[in-house]
């Protein structure tokens, strides 16, 4: 149904323009009937995004401009937007252009691509405004401001079909280097991503920052909203496994931060992942740009089942950078004889670490993290070692802002009386 606003301004609108020819053959000035006529055109397009055919039909015959146009579009673009089959054909028969676009360059195509009208949520998208569109010459491969095509918005198999049988080609990039195929890899659209692998589109092919469709469906970022949020994470796995069944995946690819799905796998604790990831040929040896490898988060992980699938190697054998890695996690996890293994192994007592791939420059020391665990035995070997008793990283942070300081700070801050003696000796010797 219409807004009171809005039937209000399509009612008057209406009147003035059964009036325009009476006021005209009163002499009204020009500026008068511009005036009419812009109302009008905005009435159109007021109708068109509230799916009023009657009245499209209607402000249509009174003159409204089919292909007029604000910021927000034009009469075809609101429609299609909104998911109005029947208002699209009106249009479209009195010559709506499109190829006319709204402030994002976005034309109808790309708009009916991605449709879904919140006014009846439970109503799957429909692909008959997209076959309209293209029967109309629509431009499948048309890109909006951010380099978007129709096709990485289609959010139905039957749109992908269709777009792809009119010449939209799969492996068009948009501004991040993401693919129609990416994009649904990201947003868990399993059937979407399915229509695509199965009109070609490369599986292996790769963004900006090197993630593959595999490693976009194993993300564990969720920045959907309401009840999508809830099930985008499951989502997700099914277009994992439906990428697994493409026999020329490879699934071994590292992003820029030399993160492979195995590991991505490990990090959701999805032992079904990681058992068909490892089935597929999957690389346990391959760390990260911060020695994290699968072995390191299983073990992190304190999960049983992971653990067995992923045993911790030898350590005389391991890169610093991996010795580190595991260090962290046995300090965290306050294994006091690994910590001593490791230590013995050449890994670094004074190790500084970034504290995620989305944080590179927020950095905290091993000291400091086993300070605040509250171990004495694992403090007093790190100091052993040679850590520096003096050194700072990150104690705490949060919305309110990061804390540095010592490990003497952070023992302090964490209440533990037993490690601030100690490093208060330390200090002093």
């Amino acid at each position: 149904m219409l807004s009171t606003r809005t039937s209000h301004f399509i009612a008057g609108v209406l009147l003035l323009a059964v009036a325009a020819p009476a006021v005209a053959v009163q002499q009204t000035s020009s500026q008068d009937a511009v005036a009419v006529n812009q109302q009008l055109d905005a009435a159109l397009i007021h109708a068109a995004r509230e799916g009023q055919a009657d009245v499209v039909q209607s402000l249509l015959a009174k003159g409204a401009q089919v292909n007029a146009r604000t910021d927000d579009g034009t009469a075809l673009t609101e429609a299609a937007k909104e998911g109005f089959t029947e208002v699209v054909k009106l249009l479209l028969a009195a010559g709506a252009d499109v190829k006319a676009v709204n402030r994002n360059n976005e034309q109808a195509l790309l708009l009916a691509a991605r449709q879904y009208n919140y006014r009846t949520p439970a109503v799957p998208p429909s692909a008959d405004i997209v076959q309209l569109l293209l029967a109309h010459g629509a431009d499948p491969n048309a890109t909006n401001r951010y380099g978007e095509t129709a096709l990485m918005f289609a959010n139905t198999p039957a749109k992908v079909k269709l777009l792809v049988a009119a010449g939209a080609q799969p492996e068009t990039k948009d501004e991040q280097g993401r693919t129609a195929l990416l994009r649904a890899a990201l947003k868990g659209e399993g059937a979407v991503a399915e229509a695509l692998i199965a009109t070609g589109a490369n599986v292996n092919v790769t963004d900006n920052k090197g993630s593959n469709a595999l490693l976009h469906a194993l993300d564990n970022e969720n920045l959907a909203a309401g009840p999508e949020r809830e099930t985008l994470p499951q989502r997700r796995i099914e277009v994992a496994r439906a990428l697994l069944l493409a026999k020329s995946l490879d699934v071994n690819t590292q992003n820029t931060d030399g993160e492979t799905a195995l590991l991505r796998a490990v990090r959701l604790a999805n032992v079904e992942m990681v058992k068909a990831l490892l089935t597929r040929g999957a690389d346990p040896t391959r760390s990260d740009v911060f020695g994290d490898t699968a072995a390191m988060l299983a073990y992190a992980s304190v999960n049983t089942e992971l653990e067995q699938l992923l045993p911790a190697p030898k350590f005389k054998h391991q890169t610093p950078i991996v010795l580190n890695a595991f260090l962290r996690a046995a300090i965290v996890r306050k294994d006091e004889a690994t910590v001593k293994e490791l230590l013995n192994a050449g890994a670094d007592p004074n190790h500084e670490y970034a504290i995620g791939h989305m944080h590179k420059t927020i950095k905290g020391r091993v000291l400091v993290l086993a300070a605040g665990t509250g171990h004495p035995g694992i403090v007093q070997l790190l100091l052993d070692k040679g850590a520096d008793v003096n050194a700072q990283g990150l104690i705490s942070g949060s919305e309110h802002g990061l804390k540095y300081g010592t490990a003497l700070e952070a023992a302090e801050l964490a209440k533990q009386p037993e490690v601030v003696s100690l490093l208060r000796k330390a200090g002093h010797d």
